[in-house]
């Protein structure tokens, strides 16, 4: 290890280094995976992540591409057509994974973690 390095962990905590604060990517698709465990329309998911919604757009689309969530029609109206977003197998296994990964990381008290999206959305799901 260099002297740069240990500088650097001296400096900044680990906990600096993972609760940075900002959202990664893993981490807003998992907390929509675990919102969408039942479905849900796409203001709720809005709402409940806090992502604006052209960040939902994108989102949605690649987690529909990749096929972790399925869109499916909610309500048909001669005018308006409503979808509701739901986890698929594959989504609810990705999210399984991902929990793991926050079990390794923080112990058997990972949910106690605030500082991470995808826990709070498993919180909510909970509550619900």
């Amino acid at each position: 290890m260099t002297e740069k390095m240990v500088k650097f962990r001296m400096e900044t905590g680990t906990k600096d280094i993972v609760n940075s604060g900002r959202r990664d990517r893993v981490e807003i698709i998992a907390a929509v995976i675990a919102l969408t465990q039942k479905p849900k329309p796409m203001n709720q998911i809005m709402d409940q992540s806090k992502l604006p919604y052209g960040r939902s757009v994108e989102y949605l689309k690649f987690m529909i591409e990749t096929r972790l969530i399925e869109k499916r029609v909610m309500a048909k109206t001669a005018k308006r057509t409503t979808y509701v977003y739901r986890a698929t197998e594959k989504g609810l296994l990705f999210l399984k994974t991902y929990c793991d990964i926050l079990r390794l990381l923080y112990g058997e008290d990972f949910m106690k973690n605030k500082n991470n999206l995808a826990v709070v959305c498993l919180q909510l799901c909970k509550e619900s």
